[in-house]
């Protein structure tokens, strides 16, 4: 049984929670080629750790995770009693003992914070005899948070029980809660992403459909937002609810109600965007005649049999926080869909959520087998019941883009996102290499022949920490017990997508390389001798142009980097040069140093009006820069230099035009105006896109041909 996965990028290796067997498993990706597919891999050494803690009784094995900054591998394990404790169980990369710490009650997702300093656990506290059976408990959830910095690192177990005098308010926030019980026990943590500094967690509670946020360093809770509700009403959010052997994607009197599994978190320039699979998830605990549901059945269409479709939707009156709506809407389990949300202080706003889109590519790709279970190969035997699935999302940088990948529980496969822009995320493809013409035994269990089937986790690797030199995925799949790894060769196109199978998408790029650590001073003058920049590249004039003036050179003597995204740091660099390099001094930023390569342009960039810092003492010197960041500092520097800045465009024709900030709008019109940016395709601007070196270059002799002449 393969569950959770994750990659060490020291050794080339992935872990693996094997959890029939109580064990983890370790296979090498070193040898793994680029060029190949269908390989082999093989089981390196399988860990026994049940009997590793003295005095558990080992139940699950629930997470894993790798920490490079310290050696070390976590593992959640959770106890075989479901109303005790569980535990954090350390380990080196070999699989030997280092230590374990306590944990809350059935710890369910472990992890590291991205500075190496802490490792937390998503306790989710399940009441599983239900809630009136003799002896039956309903244990607290929590997070358990260890400081591994210390000489002696202890748990602290951070319950909800501050929030037990608010829970009016959460209800009127439209936190789900169950009635008469109170947020203390009835929060239920999923999964936990760490913000990049380390300082906050944001915590899914699934069945509450929301999301906590966890001060790491205080110890608390500072705030729990509810998710939303999906309206199924309107065009964009179709879906198919009714098992009659057939594909009727169409509105139906529905809510969805999002109940994220696994989440994921994305940060660009000061925003924080979270990811959600959007699954769903009954409270179904205990058994006859003490079984609790908080689920109930109503009749929406025939079957292909003639008899009543009936559809499992929650019950309204066993639970409090839904939104107020006619008696006939009824609320659902799941999105069927993933969705962004922007953190704004200690709110959460979706900003895009995939609609439809899941269902309506499985059907277009397995028309046959839409909405098969991942038990039987059923054309439709998942429609009335949460469809598809998603159950877990992971990101990963390549070239100038950043892409979501969404595991899909059900049918199976992995969906591809461009969420470079995260307001207007672009279907890319989707991989499926389950095979539907292999039937399950009649035990129940599956073949080999059938492939990859139930992705449970995914685990993204970035190309500089890949084996092959490209992108990877490792999904673990539960019910085939294998773990495929997929290849993204390739930047998706802006075309159709291409199959269901198959590995990687379509479209053209180079692996993206390391930001360096400084740009280098140009020499005078340079001849066009980099490696990576041919004659026949889009940006080769530009680049031939900024270096022979000087302005910009190669990471290296031989490497131009043109797919490198360009920083703030940088880009103050060049216009300081651009300026003739006048002498400043002094600094106001506390992340700018002497030792920085752009503290005096800098220095210059905020004195002259050009750019101003986040706030707070930080510039963000080595963030990378947004297209209207990139748009405000030509012109803060044209307006410096005296320069006409009457030209101005229209940026009406492009949709997410709305999305351009208010500091920035002038600024974005009057360099469309010029010529200097325009649109990624003819209706998207891309404010907060990212632009690499080689799109800085094209933007800076524009510029200068336009602007400065």
């Amino acid at each position: 049984m393969a569950e959770i996965v994750a990659y060490n990028s020291d050794n080339k290796k992935f872990y693996l929670v094997n959890g029939r067997e109580k064990k983890v498993d370790v296979v090498s990706l070193e040898n793994l080629s680029a060029e190949q597919n269908d390989q082999n891999l093989v089981l390196e050494k399988r860990i026994d750790v049940s009997g590793m803690i003295p005095d558990l009784v080992f139940g699950d094995l629930t997470s894993i995770a790798v920490n490079t900054k310290s050696d070390m591998v976590a593992v959640a394990v959770q106890a075989a009693d479901y109303k005790s404790g569980g535990a954090i169980l350390i380990l080196d990369y070999e699989g030997n003992y280092i230590a374990h710490y306590a944990a809350g009650v059935q710890p369910d997702m472990v992890t590291f914070s991205p500075c190496g300093r802490y490792v937390l656990t998503a306790d989710e506290g399940e009441p599983r005899e239900g809630y009136v059976a003799e002896g039956a408990v309903d244990p607290r959830g929590s997070v358990t948070i260890v400081d591994l910095s210390f000489e002696q690192p202890f748990s602290h177990i951070v319950t909800f029980a501050d929030w037990d005098n608010r829970r009016e308010e959460l209800v009127n926030a439209n936190v789900l809660l169950k009635k008469g019980l109170m947020p203390s026990v009835d929060l239920e943590p999923e999964y936990i992403v760490v913000s990049r500094d380390s300082s906050k967690a944001y915590v899914a509670l699934q069945e509450a459909n929301a999301i906590a946020t966890l001060d790491i360093a205080a110890g608390e809770f500072t705030a729990i937002n509810s998710l939303g509700f999906k309206d199924h009403r309107i065009a964009g959010n179709e879906i198919d609810v009714v098992r009659d052997d057939s594909v009727n994607i169409k509105n139906e009197d529905l809510m969805g109600v999002y109940m994220p599994d696994g989440i994921s978190i994305y940060e660009a320039g000061r925003k924080t965007y979270l990811l959600t699979a959007n699954e769903g998830d009954a409270s179904e605990w205990g058994s006859k005649p003490n079984k609790y549901t908080n689920m109930k059945d109503v009749v929406i269409g025939k079957r292909a049999n003639g008899k009543d479709n009936k559809v499992e939707v929650m019950d309204k009156d066993k639970m409090d926080g839904f939104p107020e709506v006619p008696d006939s809407v009824e609320f659902i389990l799941g999105g069927r869909s993933f969705s962004i949300y922007e953190v704004s202080g200690d709110s959460l706003n979706q900003v895009f959520d995939s609609g439809s889109d899941f269902e309506k590519v499985t059907a277009k790709y397995y028309p046959d087998y839409f909405n098969a279970s991942n038990k039987n190969n059923k054309l439709d035997s998942r429609s009335d019941a949460k469809g598809p699935e998603p159950e877990d999302v992971d990101i990963v940088r390549f070239g100038q883009k950043v892409y979501a990948y969404i595991g899909l529980e059900r049918i199976g496969g992995v969906m591809l996102y461009d969420i470079t822009n995260p307001r207007n995320a672009i279907f890319k493809d989707y991989i499926n290499t389950r095979d539907f013409g292999v039937d399950f035994r009649e035990d129940g269990t599956t073949d080999p022949a059938q492939g990859d089937v139930s992705p449970e986790g995914i685990c993204a690797i970035p190309a500089e920490d890949s084996p092959t030199g490209y992108p990877l995925l490792l999904v673990a799949n539960e019910v085939s017990g294998t773990v495929a790894v997929f290849q993204q060769k390739k930047v998706a196109a802006d075309s159709e997508p291409g199959g269901s199978s198959g590995g990687g998408s379509t479209g053209g790029s180079k692996v993206k390389p390391e930001i360096p650590a400084s740009e280098p001073a140009p020499a005078p003058a340079s001849k066009m001798d980099f490696g990576d920049v041919k004659s026949d590249d889009w940006f080769y004039d530009a680049v031939e142009y900024v270096s022979e003036k000087g302005l910009m050179k190669g990471v290296d003597d031989e490497k131009f980097a043109p797919e490198i995204p360009a920083s703030r740091g940088m880009i103050v660099t060049v216009l300081h040069r651009l300026a003739g390099s006048p002498a400043v001094t002094g600094n106001e930023f506390r992340d700018v140093s002497e030792k920085n390569y752009y503290s005096e342009a800098v220095a210059w960039a905020v004195a002259n009006g050009i750019v101003s810092g986040y706030g707070n003492g930080f510039f963000g010197g080595d963030e990378e820069i947004t297209r209207e960041q990139l748009a405000v500092m030509l012109f803060n520097y044209a307006k410096l230099m005296k320069y006409d800045i009457s030209a101005t465009g229209d940026l009406s024709m492009y949709t997410d035009a709305g999305v351009v900030s208010s500091w920035a709008k002038e600024a974005m019109a009057w360099a469309k105006g010029h010529g200097i940016i325009s649109g990624v395709s003819a209706t998207s601007l891309d404010p907060a896109g990212t632009a690499t070196r080689a799109q800085f270059a094209t933007m800076l002799m524009r510029f200068i041909e336009a602007v400065v002449k």
